[in-house]
């Protein structure tokens, strides 16, 4: 929460992965790091892409999104002394990606093992460019997001803060806090928010790098202005 400034339980989840690897790659010695940022956007890893069945539609999507990525992950490798290198961020390898590959060249029914050692089932999947380029023991495997396959997901559940936050402190806190312009849909979010004003104060006390409007404007969950 210091580190990156905010309080999304989404992308706290998927950091607090990261930043374990990080700090296990320091503790054996490690200096550098290859890192994966970029593959998914670029090659339709998201399921979401998967759904979007035009491809003129599909590509002005996947540009776009590209175009306005950012990534925590220099952050969290730089606090463990890590150096992150990111092949798929490289302008060369965007630039390329975006000039020749298609929703085709991405995203098709392969085989897939929806576990290790498990059988293969025709299943709809993304980067299938880099699949097929990459015949590895996980290049073929299921894409589960980052929290799902580290079994962080546990945390976004609401049981898991039964000791920290009671049903009844969680319903009076979000009400106070939805009167300021705060929507709290989880425990999670609630914990995460309360550290996040303790460390930068009420609404982030103007050192979290955005803008708090009025009630009613920018973000529907916090309503600060996020472009």
């Amino acid at each position: 929460v210091t580190l990156l400034k905010i309080y999304n339980g989404l992308l706290l989840r998927n950091s607090l992965v990261i930043d374990a690897v990080f700090k296990k790659a320091a503790e054996l010695g490690f200096k550098d790091a290859i890192v994966g940022d970029g593959a998914d956007e670029l090659f339709g890893g998201y399921s979401f892409m998967w759904r979007v069945t035009d491809p003129v539609l599909w590509r002005e999507k996947r540009d776009g999104m590209c175009a306005e990525w950012t990534f925590s992950t220099g952050e969290l490798a730089a606090q463990h002394g890590i150096v992150p290198h990111s092949p798929y961020t490289e302008p060369s390898t965007v630039e390329w990606a975006i000039r020749h590959t298609e929703r085709e060249d991405c995203i098709g029914t392969r085989p897939i093992r929806l576990s290790y050692g498990a059988e293969f089932n025709d299943l709809e999947t993304g980067k299938i460019v880099l699949r097929e380029a990459y015949q590895t023991v996980s290049s073929w495997r299921r894409k589960d997001p980052i929290e799902v396959g580290s079994g962080v997901t546990v945390i976004g559940h609401d049981p898991y803060w039964s000791d920290r936050v009671s049903d009844e402190e969680f319903e009076r806190e979000s009400e106070v806090l939805r009167e300021r312009g705060y929507v709290m849909d989880r425990k999670e979010q609630l914990v995460n928010f309360r550290v996040w004003e303790s460390v930068f104060g009420k609404d982030g006390g103007g050192k979290v790098g955005m803008t708090r409007l009025g009630l009613g404007e920018g973000c529907v969950g916090c309503c600060f202005d996020i472009g």
